[in-house]
């Protein structure tokens, strides 16, 4: 209510100054338009930051038909309009024609904005990062509106998928890289608006259609069809435009599987053993690290995955001038389905049972032999479905010559329904066999093979995961803005200022429910087909040793689960969590203008005030004891889960300034300087806690923070710019972000629900002690043949003879359960081999239990120790600066039909580059790297083609267990498309995605540790475009 006071407030000194209503015949559309037609008039007006420049093509008087300009010089110079014109630094890409985007995929265009990288899903963009901030760091609009999104697994942020969204009725995607105080704030790296067809915009009925046929050169199956259509008409005082198009695509993705490296020192002090001893006999060790810790592969497996993706888009917009005033309604869907059947193959390795091997001069370990292993298959499906709707209304009130009023509303959600992580059903050989495991160096994948021959009949189910999932981000914004102009004259041309209110309510339910199966059960050799490895992954080049895997038939093997163990069931949910996100700001903005030596400097200055408030609410099982179980450690008991629902609020204020100054009329310099935020992710602001341990006697809690702020930073940018010639120009920019309040991981201390920790007892520390002194003298036998009471070391002989896989805690555990059963000491019988217990089968226990005293586990008590827990929350932690250069070459050869762009970003982390070799968590920001394009094209009125190089530099994307950081590795990929237009309405075109046949490369810390490795293949399109 009070946002709307003050608007009003705001609002009523410029109404009343403004005393000149004029009629829509006298407005300039508020809205972007592309499109064109020959023969026909095409206004197209676009307004940004408060600068408006319009163009029009159109016959003249006489009848004389000029010339149109269509296609890629046509999209190349309206770029330059906007960015020229604009008084900030803005960059965009616009159609090339009506309802023809230079690319089917938004991404893929944007991609060729400097400045911008994007990440690839299966060859094609998919999220875009700006100046080395990640796709969670960028705000994505669709016509000036905030869009709800939900993000992946493992995804932060508020990251908008280009995938899901059609180009064809798309008629500009505009790229802020300076702050503009009238759009909505949260993108640190940049503001992307997707601008959609307004019917209006256009003159007279068009529509435009295409129809082609993809191969993906991986897939095997039938070429599926891709269809669009684009259609508009205005019809007057009022017009509408639909949109819509349908592409269904089938690849092969051909990879290795995700692979994490443990630290092995590390490791062995939370299992309290080393699994692999790189001091043992036929270990070589070259490892030059200082702290002489190594890193240890856990899966080598490959993977062999079949996807089917079906993309559905609709949009719809009527509109409708009113005396006075210009009402638009629209509509934006999209659905995308996707499925995928495929399976792992390979050997869990992790460092038990390591025979010989090398670790290089990083610590390494990379050739390794390891004994008693077995060819492991995974069978992996899943489904997932993705559905955007958005339902909007805008209206633009021209009141008179000197103010305006636009009020917008739209009423929008996100959903995605399925497995975001596949169902995984496993098949287990006899781990009888040595696997020889051969690392792949910086630039390859690894290798494996077996020391002996593996058939159909060696396989037995051992288990499955199987998950469900639902996640919905609802949205409802209302934004009211207004622009007041100054018509008396002065250095002040105009102000705008708006008010928005916006809620969002996102949940997000799982379900997971692992069945192991002990012991395993023999699984019918006619699911298994031994498959010879011919051509996988040929993109690497490498010789495989055990050169086949086993085709698992789908259908066949899940309904064999079915039959012989059970349906298929996620179990109960074990996560629902709710954010509800109330988000009130209020802007104002000056545009002025001045004269320096006689030439124009252009300065908008701007304020923009944010607030929110969260209230976030999780399923926690509060626990209401703690259990000290001999084989997990501290576990937890609890009444059962329950609703823990949390508040947080914020608020800050955002200035900008920008200014562009005409050094000569060709040349212009541009500075910006601001503060600009990103908003938390969606999940990290969850309140539920889960509860675990470490080391097993330290409890631990982790969780969301509903309490984090927003992700700040301060911006300046120094730009020069030179447009030489039509079409052409060259430009470089400096950038510098000074950024705070980024999150991490804070850990702190202190009790939670006044709860006790039995391992920390009077028995507990005892077992602790006496166990550490059997450890430290070299883990002797401890039976004792002598009188009652002559045994020197603690832990249970019998544990020691028939249970060797124990850890030193769990033998902890077991003196512990031993001491509880004799009243809080070991007896004079404990570990006596001539005694027997007091009536049971153990002289070690009173009450029958021979592997160890029952009930197995000791309950925390009033007069035990407060449990001190160990709790991780993200926070604002965080601080750093990012520079780095962007530089632009665009070239136009005068009229010879040729051109060529180029344009490279340069981004220097500072103090936020990864130190390699620290160990544990550091401060990344995903997305720092390196990116660049260059493209040449040639055009006339017959012909369009175009050849594009684009590189995405070694990028840092994020961590992957235990604290390892991971980086895809440099990537060209090279494009290239021809069309041919039979006549003035007819195109027929060939396009090629990948015809390098650039493969994906993920590592962790160092390019030798394999993180992950896909190789994908070219994608072609043939296909025919019709406009009348």
């Amino acid at each position: 209510m009070k946002f709307l006071q003050i608007t009003f407030l705001m609002v009523l000194p410029f109404y009343v100054l403004a005393d000149n209503p004029v009629s829509p015949a006298d407005m300039d559309s508020p809205e972007t338009s592309s499109a064109s037609s020959e023969a026909q008039v095409e206004t197209r007006s676009i307004e940004i930051s408060g600068y408006d420049t319009s163009s029009s093509y159109s016959t003249d008087s006489e009848g004389v038909e000029e010339v149109i300009v269509t296609g890629i010089r046509r999209s190349l110079q309206d770029a330059i309009d906007i960015k020229r014109n604009n008084v900030g630094i803005v960059d965009a890409i616009t159609a090339e024609d009506f309802g023809k985007f230079p690319d089917g995929n938004l991404a893929e265009s944007l991609s060729r904005v400097v400045g911008i990288g994007i990440d690839r899903s299966n060859v094609e963009g998919a999220r875009i990062a700006v100046r080395g901030f990640g796709p969670e760091l960028n705000l994505v609009t669709l016509n000036g509106r905030q869009m709800p999104t939900v993000p992946g697994q493992y995804e932060g942020g508020r990251s908008f998928n280009f995938g899901d969204i059609s180009s064809h009725g798309v008629a500009a995607v505009e790229v802020y890289k300076s702050v503009n105080s009238s759009l909505p704030s949260g993108g640190i790296g940049a503001a992307v608006n997707m601008v959609t067809t307004k019917p209006l915009d256009i003159e007279g009925t068009l529509t435009s259609g295409s129809i082609n046929y993809l191969h993906d050169s991986s897939s095997k199956k039938s070429k599926p069809i891709e269809a669009a259509f684009v259609h508009s008409a205005n019809k007057g005082n009022w017009g509408y435009a639909i949109s819509g198009s349908i592409q269904e695509r089938n690849n092969v993705e051909e990879g290795t599987r995700e692979s994490n490296w443990i630290t092995v020192e590390d490791m062995a002090l939370t299992e309290g053993y080393f699994r692999v001893d790189k001091n043992a006999a036929g270990i070589s060790n070259g490892n030059t690290r200082a702290d002489g810790k190594t890193f240890y592969q856990e899966p080598s497996a490959y993977l062999i995955k079949d996807n089917d993706r079906e993309r559905v888009n609709a949009q719809g917009s009527v509109q409708y001038d009113f005396e006075k005033a210009r009402a638009t309604l629209d509509y934006t869907y999209s659905k995308v389905d996707f499925s995928s059947n495929g399976q792992m193959f390979g050997s869990w390795l992790g460092g038990w049972g390591t025979t010989s091997g090398a670790i290089n001069k990083n610590g390494v370990y990379t050739d390794v032999m390891v004994s008693g292993r077995g060819y492991d298959h995974q069978l992996i499906w899943g489904n997932t479905e993705n559905e955007n709707k958005s339902l909007g209304f805008n209206l633009a009130i021209q009141h008179s010559d000197s103010l305006s009023i636009e009020l917008d509303y739209h009423n929008s959600s996100a959903e995605k329904i399925g497995t975001e992580l596949p169902n995984e059903m496993g098949f287990v050989t006899p781990a009888d066999a040595v696997i020889t495991h051969r690392n792949g160096g910086s630039n390859s994948i690894n290798t494996f093979s077996y020391s002996k021959d593996f058939t159909a009949n060696d396989f037995s189910h051992s288990g499955l995961v199987y998950r469900d999932a639902a996640k919905q981000n609802d949205m409802e914004q209302l934004q009211l803005k207004g622009e007041w102009l100054n018509l008396e004259g002065g250095f002040l041309k105009s102000v705008q200022f708006g008010i928005s209110t916006n809620e969002s309510e996102f949940s997000d339910v799982r379900s997971e429910l692992n069945t192991p199966l002990a012991p395993v059960v023999a699984a019918s050799p006619d699911l298994f087909t031994k498959t010879p490895l011919n051509g996988f992954m040929d993109g690497f080049n490498v010789n495989f040793g055990s050169s086949y895997y086993f085709a698992i038939d789908p259908a066949v093997a899940k309904n064999a689960w079915q039959v012989n163990v059970g349906l298929f069931n996620s179990g109960p949910v074990d996560t629902n969590d709710r954010v509800v996100e109330n988000l009130d700001s209020l802007f104002v903005q000056a545009d002025m203008e001045f004269s320096v030596n006689d030439k124009p400097l252009l300065v908008v200055a701007g304020l923009r005030y944010e607030e929110s408030e969260v209230t976030s609410t999780g399923l926690e099982s509060t626990p209401t004891n703690i259990r000290w179980d001999f084989i997990q450690g501290l576990t937890y008991i609890s009444g059962g889960a329950v609703d823990a629902p949390k508040m947080g609020s914020n608020d800050m204020i955002l200035p900008s300034l920008a200014m562009s100054y005409a050094i000569e009329e060709d040349k212009i310099l541009r500075f910006s300087a601001s503060r600009s935020m990103a908003r938390p992710s969606l999940q990290d602001l969850r309140s539920s806690l889960s509860f675990s341990n470490k080391d097993f006697f330290t409890p631990t809690a982790s969780g969301g923070n509903p309490s984090l702020e927003p992700l700040k930073s301060t911006n300046f940018d120094l730009a020069y710019e030179w447009y030489y010639a039509e079409g052409s120009y060259f430009s470089v920019n400096y950038f510098f972000k000074e950024i705070e309040d980024f999150i991490s991981s804070s850990i702190t201390t202190g009790n939670l629900y006044g709860l006790t920790n039995p391992a920390q007892s009077e028995i507990g520390q005892y077992a602790q002690s006496c166990v550490n002194a059997w450890d430290a003298a070299g883990r002797p036998d401890t039976v004792s043949y002598g009188a009652p009471g002559s045994w020197e070391y603690c832990p249970s002989q019998q544990a020691i003879w028939a249970q060797s896989w124990m850890t030193p805690q769990q033998h902890m555990g077991w003196v512990a359960l031993g001491m509880q059963a004799h009243g809080g000491t070991l007896p004079e019988t404990w570990n006596n081999g001539w005694a027997f217990d007091y009536g049971g089968g153990s002289p070690n226990c009173n009450d029958g239990g021979w592997w160890r005293c029952n009930p197995g586990y000791i309950d925390g008590t009033a007069s035990d120790p407060a449990a001190n827990f160990q709790i991780t929350r993200p926070a604002n932690l965080e601080t750093g600066e990012v520079d780095g250069f962007e530089i632009v070459l665009q070239h136009l050869f005068a009229d010879t039909g040729y051109g060529a762009q180029f344009n490279a970003t340069i981004v220097n982390g500072g103090d936020v580059d990864v130190d390699r070799s620290k160990i544990g968590k550091q401060f990344i920001l995903p997305g720092l790297g390196d990116s660049g394009n260059a493209s040449f094209f040639y055009e006339d009125e017959k012909v369009t083609a175009r050849i594009a190089l684009n590189k995405r530099g070694e990028t840092i994307v994020g961590f992957g267990n235990y604290d390892q950081p991971l980086y895809v590795m440099e990537r060209d990929q090279i494009d290239a498309s021809f069309a041919y237009r039979i006549n003035e309405h007819a195109t027929v075109f060939v396009e090629g995605q990948n015809l390098n046949d650039e493969n994906t490369r993920l590592y962790a810390r160092h390019p030798e540790m394999l993180f992950l490795a896909q190789d994908h293949g070219p994608i072609y399109r043939v296909g025919f475009r019709y406009k009348y």
